[in-house]
């Protein structure tokens, strides 16, 4: 009887060490940002109000297992209506056809306890593209009984390899944008 436990148990182990915990965004401490460069000279800035994401991730070893996020790309805002109402057309996020931006996670690749690469495919307006986020986990840490993890995500990606507002001149809007993305969740 013992011969058999011990392979169960180490199987237990092996397993507990494959599932992580899933978390659910506090949107009122995350934030999803972006900027890019108008006229060569300066940066606008903006951010989407609206997004969720299926997280599963392994506080023992610092590992996401899953990161699946949704963004409705109506809520972008970047403090003016006009723009915000122009970036809404067919000229740029098509949200009538398109209303969402999703980011699904292939792999993670781990630096250190704090650092790594989350590895995914990113698709605005119908284009899908892989993308490596750096990602850097603040921590996780216990708050009133729930457990809260907190991590960014920051990267670089061209609005050309998505076929993006390819009529706008990189004279008036850039063509690389930088994302900067902070998460707080709490696990389910």
């Amino acid at each position: 009887m013992l011969s058999f436990l011990r392979p169960l148990a180490l199987l237990c182990v092996l397993c507990a060490g494959l599932m992580g915990k899933v978390y659910q965004i506090d949107r009122v401490h995350s934030h999803v940002g972006f900027k890019i460069k108008h006229l060569k000279i300066s940066h606008v800035m903006g951010d989407f109000k609206d997004y969720s994401a299926l997280i599963d991730f392994d506080p023992v070893s610092h590992t996401f297992k899953k990161l699946e996020a949704t963004i409705k790309a109506t809520s972008i805002d970047t403090n003016n209506q006009n723009r915000d109402d122009h970036l809404r057309s067919d000229d740029f996020f098509k949200t009538g056809k398109y209303p969402n931006i999703t980011f699904v996670m292939q792999k993670y690749e781990k630096i250190d306890k704090e650092n790594g690469r989350v590895v995914g495919v990113l698709n605005i307006a119908g284009v899908a593209r892989k993308v490596v986020l750096t990602s850097e986990i603040g921590g996780v840490t216990q708050i009133n009984g729930k457990e809260k993890l907190g991590f960014s995500l920051s990267g670089q990606i061209k609005r050309s390899d998505f076929k993006f507002a390819p009529d706008t001149s990189t004279l008036k809007v850039g063509d690389r944008v930088t994302l900067n993305i902070e998460v707080e969740a709490a696990q389910k």
